[in-house]
């Protein structure tokens, strides 16, 4: 059976004779574990169930540097550059509620994926996972977090107008990347912080929800399944997104959300994916990371419906001996 169809059962509820894992890294955490296994092709050292194709309109697509700190995106978000993540927004191009004069980029640009069927066909044992792009989040890097959700209440207009042009973006994204043979959408849209959501329930239910529908049927009809990654409490609405047809929940923080409970409540009906902590587990001993994560995989895995990983990308600062011993223990479980 190849590390594909193991996910695939994963996610289908079945129990697999060997769980089903993938990390994901920083840069720095990149080259360090690409200089201890002596080879670029860090996902394949590691073992990987799960390969990322991060095709990022933020950074990788019409962008340009502005200078040696500054990128400029395609959406006309400018980001501070930096070696050990993505950076973060500098300047929001909207700085008033208001869509006037301003134009979305174009889902269907040509070379927009050129390239990336090649990918797909390096990958083919693995189950391919496409990133479709960010919703909310793209909402606030375009406008601001603070300003955004203070347009929630004050411009709620401008806030649907603006989610309706970034999910038809993203569903032209979806479209092409289903004909391109992935096996998942992942959608990135951070709702949380790390006691509840960012929002009022009621306002997720009211300006995002919806539009999930909209992704989430859209993304089923082409006979993929559906991922969302959520970082902080989201516990609030996860009932909404068992009822939306979300199939994989990704990272599933444990300093955020209690993981065991959540298995216990959804462990039948969403897929949970990640729920070792960066923050804690993974900064103790060798020793310490393998019994948590042998006892996370004893509990969560289960009659499956998990994948393991850590609660979030690798930063710069995890050791890589704690690397290795998620590694071995993922590897003997």
């Amino acid at each position: 059976m190849t590390k594909k169809e193991l996910v695939i059962k994963a996610i289908q509820f079945q129990e697999t004779s060997s769980i089903p894992y993938h990390l994901d890294f920083t840069p720095p955490v990149l080259k360090m574990l690409s200089e201890y296994y002596k080879t670029p092709n860090v996902g394949s050292a590691v073992g990987n169930y799960i390969r990322w194709l991060p095709w990022h309109p933020s950074l990788d697509f019409q962008g340009r540097r502005l200078s040696e700190q500054l990128i400029q995106d395609e959406f006309g978000v400018i980001w501070n550059d930096l070696p050990e993540n993505r950076g973060y927004v500098k300047h929001h191009p909207l700085d008033k509620p208001d869509l006037s004069g301003y134009k979305f980029p174009d889902s269907y640009a040509p070379g927009r994926f050129n390239g990336f069927k090649e990918r797909v066909e390096t990958h083919k044992g693995l189950f391919l996972l496409a990133w479709a792009g960010d919703f909310f989040e793209r909402a606030h890097f375009l406008r601001g977090l603070n300003e955004l959700l203070v347009d929630l209440y004050l411009n709620p207009q401008f806030v649907h107008d603006l989610l309706d042009n970034i999910l038809k973006f993203i569903l032209g994204n979806v479209k092409q990347l289903a004909e391109l043979g992935v096996d998942g959408i992942f959608l990135s849209d951070d709702y949380g912080h790390q006691n509840s959501l960012l929002m009022s329930p009621d306002h997720w239910r009211k300006f995002i929800k919806p539009r999930l529908k909209v992704l989430f049927d859209t993304i089923r009809s082409e006979g993929l399944f559906t991922f969302l990654h959520s970082c902080g409490n989201v516990s609030e609405i996860i009932p909404d997104l068992v009822k939306l047809g979300l199939d994989v929940l990704h990272p599933i923080q444990p300093e955020a959300m209690d993981i065991v409970s959540l298995k216990s409540k959804y462990g039948d009906k969403l897929a949970l994916y990640g729920g070792i902590s960066t923050q804690q587990t993974l900064r103790k001993t060798p020793d310490e990371v393998e019994e948590e994560v042998r006892q996370t995989i004893k509990i969560m895995a289960k009659g499956g419906g998990y994948i393991l990983a850590p609660g979030i990308t690798l930063q710069y600062d995890i050791p890589l001996e704690n690397i290795l011993a998620f590694i071995r223990t993922a590897n003997v479980s």
